[in-house]
């Protein structure tokens, strides 16, 4: 009986367990549901923090990029004003240097265009003197046309005078042919033509002298044989012909009045034919008569 007891007892006290840890855990489970529902009821404002923390950071990323865009513009602008000052100041620079260029190369120039003072040169300088008519220096005469493009004339020997030279007698002797600009007629050559010089009378081999300083201009020999042509000033020319014999005469060299140029023959083809000198005269490219420039 007692061990009936006993373990009813202890039944007992393990169906009250068993109770208890029924209703501890109905209790437990009511309070977690209690617990879950609370939970599930702020979920939805977790939610909400949620996504207003993802829109505030969104926004920001979004403001942080837009200023990044703004900043890399001015910087790209700030980069092009500086490329373009330091165009600019290389352009200005460059200008300058070619400024500075071309003055120095103005300058270079005007240097060398600058005529040598006369002092500072060997040659002479060249006085002129007034005429008696009171000719301006305007009216004064040019280079003579012998010594324009002629490279065999030396700048020494060009004659730039316009005064009329003084002429002597090539040779002495008597004058046995005149002068004539009409047409004669020539027993020689059986024909009509012009007598372009005096025929002046000198035994063979007679030395002949130039009439005036002047510049050979040409040694040659036509029809009537050897013959020497001089330029003077103020235009003239002379000629020398029928030489028997000539001087070493270079054309463009000087001569003076009264240098020998070579020796009377005969010429060829005149009316005149015995041992004389024809002598021919030109004043700016036209005959004249030798006459009215040798002394009488």
């Amino acid at each position: 009986m007692v061990k009936f007891r006993n373990l009813f007892d202890k039944r007992s006290i393990y169906a009250q367990k068993k109770v208890t840890i029924l209703n501890n855990t109905t209790q437990g489970g009511k309070k977690m549901n209690k617990e879950n529902k609370k939970g599930t009821k702020k979920l939805p404002g977790f939610y909400i923090a949620l996504c207003c923390c993802v829109l505030v950071i969104g926004a920001a990323g979004y403001f942080a990029e837009m200023k990044n865009s703004t900043t890399d513009v001015l910087n790209k602008s700030e980069v092009s004003e500086n490329v373009s000052e330091s165009i600019n100041d290389e352009t200005a620079q460059s200008s300058e240097v070619f400024s500075a260029d071309t003055e120095n190369q103005e300058s270079t120039v005007s240097l060398e265009q600058t005529p040598v003072p006369a002092e500072e040169t060997n040659t002479l300088p060249v006085v002129s003197q007034p005429l008696e008519n009171e000719e301006t220096a305007s009216d004064a005469a040019p280079v003579e046309d012998y010594a324009v493009d002629n490279p065999d004339v030396q700048e020494s020997a060009i004659i730039v005078s316009s005064q009329q030279p003084v002429f002597i007698m090539p040779v002495m002797g008597e004058i046995i042919g005149e002068y004539s600009d009409k047409l004669l007629y020539n027993n020689t050559l059986s024909d009509w033509r012009t007598h372009n010089g005096v025929d002046i009378k000198s035994e063979t081999g007679c030395s002949v002298q130039a009439a005036a300083d002047g510049v050979i201009e040409n040694v040659s020999e036509d029809v009537m044989g050897n013959y020497v042509e001089i330029s003077h000033a103020a235009g003239f020319v002379t000629r020398y012909m029928g030489l028997e014999t000539l001087e070493s005469l270079t054309v463009g060299k000087e001569i003076k009045s009264g240098e020998v140029i070579g020796t009377t023959g005969t010429p060829k083809g005149e009316n005149v034919t015995e041992p004389h000198l024809h002598f021919e005269m030109m004043k700016d490219g036209s005959y004249v008569n030798p006459k009215d420039y040798l002394p009488q």
